[in-house]
């Protein structure tokens, strides 16, 4: 049920291992006991057409984690925390070069609406 979707602009060159970027984005949310493993759908798009806003970076890489409602505020930044030093590293070398800005979010699913 967590679904991972990782969003970058075209221009990134760590776009040529995005398979093992969202294998290690999976495996870091799997790490927590809360969050099933087996249903983590992770996934890609790929932004061909975008502006940034004056002064920012060229590109950027934007991943948005959505579980189901209900885990506490710690758990939620805990999470948030460890994928984020996972995209940090992932995308080292566009920060560095300050090619790209890197954000991550948690969204909540209602459970009530959320159908599998």
């Amino acid at each position: 049920m967590p679904h991972i979707h990782l969003q970058t602009t075209s221009d990134l060159e760590e776009n040529a291992k995005l398979p093992d970027i969202l294998e290690a984005l999976t495996e870091a949310l799997a790490a927590f006991g809360s969050v099933p493993s087996k249903g983590i759908k992770a996934f890609h798009t790929l932004r061909s057409v975008w502006v940034m806003g004056g002064g920012a970076p060229d590109g950027f890489a934007h991943c948005e984690v959505a579980i189901l409602e209900g885990r506490s505020s710690e758990l939620k930044k805990e999470i948030a925390t460890d994928l984020f030093e996972v995209l940090k590293q992932e995308f080292a070398e566009s920060i560095t070069t300050g090619a790209a800005s890197v954000t991550l979010e948690i969204r909540e699913m209602v459970a009530e609406t959320y159908r599998k």
